[in-house]
């Protein structure tokens, strides 16, 4: 238990951390912050693992410049990042944004999608309401003049209609 409640606490405070504080930052002050917190990372780690790093032998020549690419290579995408999130203020890298658009024609293609898409509802309703209307008369749900309801009446309406009929009126009632 006393590794547990400490460890949840900092999950905790991390958690409010992560999701009230940081998201009404700014990109920079973030991206600041995060190259800080990279650097006290790696002051920590070496002060932390020196004795480790020195029993490694395979790499001893190299081993002196992998801090220096890895550290590198994490500002550059930072920098890329960051620029990425400035922007220039020339025209966009984005294809699609430099092309003249022809609204009559979008608007003649969206209606025609938009008139097919109908038409294709229209045939699905029929075909589910015929197909819901035999099953319903199959079961005894369809329009009857026994019960009042008219048959052209939907499903859900004559099913609401027997329900509400006493079970020994019902027609077909094989009881």
């Amino acid at each position: 238990m006393e590794f547990f409640l400490p460890g949840l606490a900092a999950l905790l405070i991390a958690a409010l951390i992560v999701f009230l504080v940081l998201p009404r930052l700014g990109a920079p002050i973030l991206a600041v912050l995060s190259i800080l917190l990279l650097a006290y990372g790696v002051y920590n780690h070496i002060q932390l693992f020196s004795s480790e790093y020195a029993y490694s032998t395979w790499q001893d020549r190299l081993k002196f410049y992998s801090p220096f690419v890895m550290i590198g290579g994490l500002i550059l995408a930072i920098l890329f990042y960051i620029t990425y999130l400035v922007g220039s203020q020339g025209t966009s890298a984005l294809p699609a944004t430099n092309i003249p658009v022809n609204n009559a024609q979008v608007v003649e293609a969206v209606n025609n999608v938009a008139e097919n898409v109908n038409m294709a509802a229209n045939k699905v309703a029929n075909v589910m309401n015929s197909t819901m209307n035999t099953v319903a008369n199959a079961i005894g749900l369809g329009g009857n003049a026994n019960r009042g309801a008219n048959k052209n009446q939907g499903v859900l309406a004559n099913l609401g209609a027997a329900l509400a009929t006493p079970f020994n009126r019902r027609p077909n009632n094989r009881v």
